[in-house]
């Protein structure tokens, strides 16, 4: 949360998401797996492993501009 400036609130509100959508995908994939089978279910959680893998690479330096 260091840096985050007058958006600590909406920062410490994705990072509350972050966790109940860890808390809910796991959820869902089971019932999809369930009801197809667990190789569809993995198109549940394709896009949070390709967000993951845009901010490991990338996502984590793009920063606003100050002016100075």
């Amino acid at each position: 949360m260091k840096g985050v400036g007058k958006f600590t609130s909406a920062a410490s509100g994705i990072l509350v998401m972050g966790i109940a959508g860890g808390a809910v995908i796991p959820l869902l994939y089971g019932q999809l797996a369930h009801a197809t089978n667990s190789h569809q279910a993995y198109w549940i959680a394709l896009p949070c492993y390709l967000y993951i893998l845009y901010y490991a690479v990338a996502g984590h330096k793009v920063r606003k501009k100050t002016n100075a």
